[in-house]
């Protein structure tokens, strides 16, 4: 039988679209077809192009929360975020509207969620008719394998209720990790391998060239890039970012350019560098882990989820991690980690399969009884 899904993705930053387009390209092998895609989104974001042009369906926007930052572009004010999604509340009315629409529209098998906060929400306010399969890599936060930075327990409590929040009513959450871990049916918990593209496969190995990769979500780091490029100015960059006004390519001098956000320009890149320096986003992490290339990673100030990424990215042995771009700190991951490199790959390969038959089996089980929410005194106790 074939499916016929809709999309519902998180559209800040680019982990979770790319994971989106894996999906696509997946599920359209097997013979299933996206109708749509919907594409959550602050009002100070666009959906790039690339990803766009990635699918025949048509993509739709809605507002979406999104994080609030400091005046510099450069960390993430949490409490500002807060105060500002529920003043956007009305907004927000109006974007689980046109999702009801999208889901009239197409009457799809199968709803996936790439962590998108107002599928949750939706799940509460319409009890949606189909299966709902939710995809990130923040429900291993749910796992208790899983190990967070030590300290705040104030923000691993709302990282793990803001995770329970997005796949409210989901009938199977899959959590993408950079390791092995054992599947929690009781939770409706999947340990699946990172959803990579189709371009991360067909790239070249062994061809690495002189020059280091950068990649900021927030172009305030920009500053601090060419500090350091500055101080060592025979090093050569290439930096990605995703700054509204800037050009396609903008040379800085003979070794610093910075390029717009470029799908395959990136992955091309990264094939090719030395080792990448990035904002901690699991997705990046994850393309260099299979390429084989050593990652500095720099969460983005107040951003727990990156801190947290960060620090799960040298459990794997994925590189470093440091708290700015101090590029000079990678060289000492340059060389480490080929024998994790070896195990990293092995189990993409083995788990890619796995993706559509979690989907399919969603549909065929269901309705089935849904997992009953633990009380709330209960979830309390298991987030500590």
């Amino acid at each position: 039988m074939s499916l016929r899904c809709l999309f519902v993705v998180q559209g800040e930053g680019r982990g979770h679209l790319t994971q989106a387009m894996a999906l696509r390209h997946m599920l359209q092998d097997a013979g299933h077809q996206v109708a749509e895609v919907v594409v959550g989104k602050s009002d100070n974001q666009a959906v790039p192009t690339f990803f766009r042009e990635a699918f025949e369906a048509p993509v739709t926007n809605i507002e979406s929360p999104g994080f609030v930052s400091d005046n510099a572009d450069r960390s993430v004010r949490p409490w500002a975020t807060l105060r500002r999604a529920l003043g956007r509340t009305p907004t927000f009315w109006h974007s689980l509207d046109t999702l009801d629409a999208a889901v009239e529209r197409h009457d799809p098998d199968v709803v996936v969620n790439f962590f998108e906060p107002l599928m949750g929400l939706y799940a509460v306010t319409h009890s949606p008719s189909v299966p709902v399969v939710a995809v990130a890599h923040q429900y291993m936060f749910l796992h208790p394998d899983y190990r967070f930075p030590a300290g705040r327990w104030g923000r691993r409590w709302a990282a793990r209720a803001f995770a329970r929040l997005t796949a409210w009513g989901a009938s199977r959450r899959l959590a993408l990790s950079l390791y092995p871990a054992p599947d929690r049916p009781r939770d409706t918990l999947t340990v699946l391998p990172p959803l990579l593209r189709p371009g991360v496969f067909r790239q070249p190995q062994g061809e690495n060239e002189p020059f280091f990769l950068v990649y900021i979500l927030n172009s305030g780091y920009a500053n601090e890039v060419v500090r350091w490029h500055e101080q060592n100015p025979g090093v050569r960059l290439h930096c990605f970012w995703d700054r509204p006004d800037a050009a396609p390519v903008e040379a800085y001098d003979e070794t610093l350019t910075f390029h717009q956000l470029d799908d395959e320009k990136f992955l091309r890149l990264m094939a090719r560098c030395r080792g990448l320096v990035s904002t901690a986003g699991f997705e990046s992490i994850a393309e260099a882990m299979y390429l084989g290339t050593p990652v500095q990673a720099v969460p983005v100030a107040g951003h727990y989820e990156q801190r947290c990424n960060a620090v799960d990215a040298v459990r794997a042995g994925a590189g470093v991690c440091s708290t700015q771009f101090n590029i000079g700190r990678l060289r000492t991951a340059l060389g480490r980690g080929a024998e994790q490199r070896g195990r990293f790959r092995r189990w993409v390969r083995r788990g890619r399969c796995q993706f559509v038959r979690e989907l399919e089996a969603a549909v065929r089980e269901f309705p089935a009884e849904p997992t009953p929410p633990l009380p709330m005194e209960d979830r309390i106790l298991e987030t500590a």
